[in-house]
């Protein structure tokens, strides 16, 4: 088990340059093993609203809980702060452009089909080669050849540079993001004292659970072993876990097969994400419309 304070973490070059927007910053908080179909990275993210990005997809999950501000996400649809979005594997969303300031927690994470997802230092080292033959603008990758297809959807440009040529897609399981409003659930007792939950989302295809949990002062919760990997984020309050203090925007690891205990020295609110480990699998076939121009 490991805990960050994010609260106190400097913010760090953007992770999404291939997208642009040189004000993006990022707090890199934990990540998976690179290569492996469990890699998955929880940052911070701060975007600007001149932050944009076209309409695309991922071969992987995401998870953004908008803290502060507004991230729009298509057309008359954005993600309010409170409110949680998960952008499912092989799911079409964009673009992004406009909203608010933002600040967001952000977990992207290896779908379903087991193709993983690459870390941000092996995203950086395909776009610092990448741009040796062509350049990066407005989320599109344009290749400086006079034959063949030039231009590519940034992310796109580097699987594909990283991976040797080898993409595809699972068929989408959910046509569209899915943004869940905790605030609009009530909060039910559990069977320990003082602590309150909200079962916020669950989907079954990577085990993924998003869960408050609410502590009255003094009350503890033992969070059982399991097999799952569990990501826990104070959004309010204070509290410690084992003997590790918390604090507003604390995050904690719990990796699979551990346990730990949580308990708050005053009113504590957390988020709780789990992921279950998924086996490589075969992926489908690719089935782009719309990748480049």
């Amino acid at each position: 088990m490991e805990v960050l304070h994010a609260a106190e973490l400097p913010w760090g070059e953007s992770l999404v340059a291939q997208r642009g927007g040189g004000e993006v910053a990022h707090k890199r908080l934990f990540e998976g093993a690179e290569d492996s179909a469990d890699n998955y990275m929880l940052v911070m993210s701060k975007e600007p609203r001149s932050f944009y990005s076209p309409r695309h997809r991922h071969a992987w999950d995401q998870i953004r809980f908008c803290l502060e501000g507004s991230i729009p996400i298509a057309k008359d649809m954005s993600v309010e702060g409170g409110e949680i979005a998960y952008f499912p594997e092989s799911a079409y969303y964009g673009p992004q452009a406009g909203g608010e300031d933002r600040i967001v927690l952000l977990l992207q994470f290896g779908g379903a089909s087991g193709q993983g997802f690459i870390g941000p230092d092996r995203v950086k080292q395909a776009r610092l080669e990448l741009a040796r033959e062509g350049h990066f603008e407005g989320g599109v990758y344009h290749r400086h050849v006079t034959e063949g297809r030039r231009n590519w959807d940034a992310y796109e440009a580097i699987w594909l540079h990283l991976k040797g040529g080898a993409l595809s897609y699972a068929p989408p399981v959910y046509k569209a993001p899915i943004v869940m409003r905790p605030d609009a659930l009530p909060w039910l007792p559990t069977a320990a004292a003082g602590v309150s939950l909200r079962q916020i989302g669950a989907f079954p295809h990577r085990g993924l659970t998003i869960d408050g949990w609410r502590f009255e002062a003094g009350a503890s919760l033992q969070i059982p072993a399991a097999p799952a990997l569990r990501l826990l984020f104070v959004t309010d309050g204070a509290g410690a876990v084992g003997t590790e203090p918390l604090r507003r925007w604390s995050a904690v690891r719990v990796h699979p097969d551990e346990s730990a205990v949580l308990r708050s020295t005053g009113h504590l609110e957390v988020i709780a994400l789990g992921v279950r480990p998924v086996a490589a699998g075969t992926p489908a076939a690719c089935t782009d419309e719309s990748l480049g121009t």
